[in-house]
């Protein structure tokens, strides 16, 4: 019976390694690209958004908040991480991102027959 077992193992051993390393190199590194292309974008946005939302804020109770030296920058690293992961995370989903694919419009011909 040993034989016949390690038959089984010598073929079994290769396609099992192939199968982890074609499911080891899908997703990672495209993820990561669409992710930092993501970030480059969101971060402008999320910095312009939160100084926005800031003054906004000092606006509304000038005399109180201009004396306090530390809300504006405090404000805007609370708000802007707020803003950061939803914007990276809409974004990755491909609906923000410059250059997404758009999908192709939807033909009302058949497709062409498959050849033999």
């Amino acid at each position: 019976m040993a034989p016949a077992n390690g038959a089984v193992l010598q073929k079994v051993v290769p396609v099992a390694t192939c199968i982890a390393l074609v499911l080891l190199s899908m997703g990672s590194p495209a993820m990561a690209d669409i992710q930092d292309d993501c970030r480059a974008t969101c971060r402008p946005l999320c910095d312009g958004f939160s100084s926005d939302v800031c003054n906004a804020v000092i606006g509304i109770a000038p005399t109180i908040l201009n004396n306090l030296n530390f809300f504006f920058t405090t404000c805007k690293v609370r708000v802007s991480g707020l803003c950061t992961p939803v914007c990276v995370n809409v974004c990755s989903l491909n609906t923000l991102s410059p250059g997404a694919p758009t999908p192709a419009p939807a033909s009302t011909a058949a497709p062409p027959p498959c050849k033999p």
